[in-house]
């Protein structure tokens, strides 16, 4: 048997493990869980145990998206993955009802076991059995990169790739639903798991502030948690942040408690197990550069221990026990890859991180001769070609569009409109002649921003991916990392060698496939030698 998903895949293994790990699971076990709340006025620290039947016990998982405009929070997100992935892996065992809640995207899933079994449920009218008064939690601004804002968009469609989805698991998207759900299986307690913490699990229907109105018992699982972040270089972390967050839910909301130890406490939990990762501020990845002007602050944390070394690497290389020691946040002034880890005892406790972050050159001056001015010796891009005179572009590819996008739309990028530029769709390439008195090209680059009209990008701003080019008689003169959509537009001054022949600008797929790849060279052109600019000033 075979049940695919949106990026997952419910395997005949797959769900032989999950049946013999039922069969396996303990039975009448009570579990023991420390609850944390605080005094809302002092903040003072409150802590009770209690007990609770698994069976009756629902775990509510939100938003464990693949991807959020911040490339920072995206990452935050997937480290915490690994964690996720083996406290519900216990807490199945266990008995627990695990719900998989994608709000936004958990359409993309019909057709699965995970959403069918939900819809065939009739949803219940949700009692308000409580009114929870709560102050406005604290607000990060929506993006954890520090300086270097990213800018929204809805590009999210699924789950994050590396979460186990379980054959039981339930994807209720609306609290009708979901309470239904939880009142046939006689469930009274849920613990919620999630992310962006002060608005999804405040602000969604599915969300704890709902469910705790509903009259459940409910609790936030501190340590499988992330918050709609802040980052400070050399002063707030993302982490210290989240902290604020679970301490207004501790206050004015719910209990929280600690996942992983509750599971130890209960002895379900292997310490052998290496399921965190050393978190980095601002987070870029080569797919996703963090692209910064002058200088980089980059913050190391692993907050699920304070007692730990972290050591890093700058070559590529895994750290060890005697890299180098992180004690204080990171200045960088060039492109930069970091790799670390978490040592206890010289001995490494933590999955590997890594983190790429790209540093722009300074903004080159407007050209003199606009690319638009000039015939191209050759332009060609995705599409069937007959000959090499006659180029057949696909169905929806134009050919390279002179100050337009290639829709034929204003060119614009990062919310800025250019009014000279040249639109083209990936793969592309651009050949031009050069003349002895071009001194330089000059240009900025990026994804076309027009996906974010609609909806801004739902379920699409996620996938345009470039990457730009520079050959010189057949020479890589530059290149751009990989270019997504509102990322600061890459930036080229490239000099011209004396007695250059051709300059070939291309824009590749990054890998990906080229749905949508639509990418614009804006203010790209020649700059001219002095000498033969006075020549032509005095003729």
């Amino acid at each position: 048997m075979k049940t695919k998903t949106l990026r997952h895949t419910v395997s005949h293994a797959a769900f032989l493990v999950a049946v013999a790990t039922l069969l396996a699971a303990p039975r009448g076990v009570c579990l023991t869980i420390e609850l944390r709340q605080r005094d809302p006025q002092t903040g003072a620290i409150t802590l009770r145990t209690e007990e609770m039947d698994p069976r009756q016990v629902g775990v509510v998982v939100v938003n464990v998206w693949n991807f959020h405009w911040c490339k920072t929070s995206t990452e935050r997100v997937a480290a915490l993955v690994p964690r996720i992935n083996k406290v519900l892996e216990q807490a199945r065992r266990l008995g627990m009802t695990v719900f998989l809640c994608p709000t936004d995207v958990a359409d993309n899933y019909v057709g699965t076991p995970m959403v069918e079994r939900v819809l065939a449920i009739e949803p219940a009218p949700v009692p308000h059995l409580r009114d929870i008064q709560c102050p406005a939690a604290p607000d990060g601004g929506g993006c954890t990169c520090g300086p270097e804002r990213c800018q929204v968009n809805f590009g999210w469609d699924g789950l994050c790739p590396d979460l186990v989805i379980g054959p039981d698991d339930l994807m209720p998207n609306d609290a009708g639903r979901l309470y239904a759900i939880c009142k046939q299986r006689g469930l009274k307690h849920l613990l919620f798991v999630g992310f962006h913490t002060q608005i999804c699990l405040l602000g969604k229907s599915i969300g704890l502030r709902a469910m705790l109105e509903a009259g459940f018992q409910c609790a936030l699982a501190r340590d499988l948690t992330d918050a709609h972040g802040r980052y400070v270089p050399g002063g707030e972390t993302p982490d210290d942040f989240t902290a604020k967050v679970i301490t207004h839910f501790e206050k004015y909301l719910s209990p929280t408690f600690d996942f992983a130890d509750t599971l130890r406490r209960n002895k379900q939990w292997d310490e052998a197990w290496q399921v965190d990762k050393v978190h980095h501020s601002p987070w870029g990845t080569p797919k996703r550069a963090h692209l910064f002007e002058r200088e980089l602050t980059l913050a190391l944390t692993y907050p699920q221990s304070p007692d730990v070394e972290i050591r890093f690497t700058q070559d590529g290389t895994e750290p060890t026990a005697s890299s180098l020691s992180y004690t204080d946040p990171l200045k960088f002034t060039n492109t930069t890859t970091i790799r670390a880890a978490a040592f206890q005892s010289g001995r490494r406790v933590s999955l590997v991180s890594d983190s790429f972050a790209a540093r722009l050159l300074p903004a080159p001056p407007a050209p003199e001769l606009y690319l638009g001015s000039l015939k191209p010796w050759r332009a060609v891009g995705m599409g069937h070609s007959p000959s090499f005179n006659d180029h057949r572009f696909s169905p929806g590819v134009n050919p390279p569009q002179i100050d337009k996008s290639n829709e034929g739309k204003p060119i614009k990028l990062r919310g800025i409109q250019y009014a000279h530029g040249i639109g083209v769709h990936a793969p592309n390439q651009l050949v031009y002649d050069l003349q002895p008195d071009w001194e330089s090209f000059v240009a900025r680059a990026g994804i076309d921003e027009h996906v974010l009209d609609v909806s801004s990008g739902s379920n699409r701003a996620m996938h345009p991916s470039v990457i730009f080019r520079v050959f010189i008689d057949g020479e890589e003169a530059a290149q751009s990392p990989i270019m997504r959509i509102a990322f600061e537009p890459w930036r080229f001054n490239v000099p011209i060698p004396k007695n250059s022949k051709r300059i070939s600008l291309v824009a590749t797929d990054a890998g990906d496939g080229h749905y949508m790849d639509l990418a614009n060279w804006v203010d790209a052109g020649f700059v001219i030698k002095k000498t033969a600019t006075a020549a032509t000033a005095r003729q």
